[in-house]
């Protein structure tokens, strides 16, 4: 009898939850940005077939219960650029004066993504799932935060005449990736590329140049 009730705790609170908790991709504003440059590797979304296939062979191992990480970006720094604000042109003999509302992001938020929708969890929820993957990814999760914090501030500018600009937002991020096995009593129930991106900084930047000019616009330039 014992042993049964052992049995049945095990299959209500360890293995159903393995099949009916889906693993999504959240926070991943980033994957939107216009240009990410890293100091070296590449984002998941730029492997290939065979490079993620290597990856995720490299994260199989005899794990009872949880999970088996292959690493591949640790604490990788990149430049990017997530948006232009304004791109304006004045061909006229006369200044143009303009005003923008710009938000900056001033906190170190943390984006996270998977490949695809994957059916199980080695914790029944994303949250742990998380937790558990940023531990042993390297990655100083609990001295981050997942939620946005952005400060206003109004921007004069000036485009004089025959000048062309460009303002944009801009700054440095570090990147850690690699792929993970779910195991359950040695069964490997699913393997995935994860992703975590820690905003650094942000802030605008401002490039201008004469019409005749090109006007080049490089993250961390």
């Amino acid at each position: 009898m014992k042993k049964l009730i052992f049995f049945l705790f095990l299959v209500n609170f360890l293995i159903i939850p393995c099949f009916f908790v889906n693993v999504y991709a959240e926070d991943t504003d980033y994957l939107a940005y216009i240009e990410i440059v890293m100091s070296t590797g590449k984002l998941i979304r730029n492997y290939t077939k065979e490079e993620m296939a290597d990856l995720k062979a490299r994260s199989e191992s005899n794990t009872f219960f949880g999970i088996s990480i292959a690493k591949d970006n640790v604490g990788t720094k990149a430049t990017y650029i997530s948006s232009i604000l304004v791109s304006y042109e004045n061909s006229g003999t006369s200044p143009i004066e303009l005003t923008k509302e710009v938000q900056v992001e001033t906190n170190k938020k943390v984006s996270f993504s998977t490949s695809g929708s994957v059916s199980g969890s080695i914790g029944g929820n994303l949250k742990k799932i998380k937790g558990e993957l940023a531990a042993k990814a390297d990655v100083k999760y609990s001295e981050s935060t997942e939620v946005s914090v952005k400060e206003k501030k109004t921007m004069r500018l000036k485009v004089d005449p025959n000048t062309k600009m460009i303002l944009y937002l801009t700054g440095d991020l570090f990147i850690y990736n690699g792929c993970f096995s779910c195991y359950s009593f040695f069964v490997k129930e699913f393997s995935a590329a994860y992703e975590f991106v820690i905003l650094a900084t942000q802030y605008e930047r401002l490039e201008e140049a004469t019409i005749n000019e090109d006007l080049l616009v490089k993250a961390g330039a």
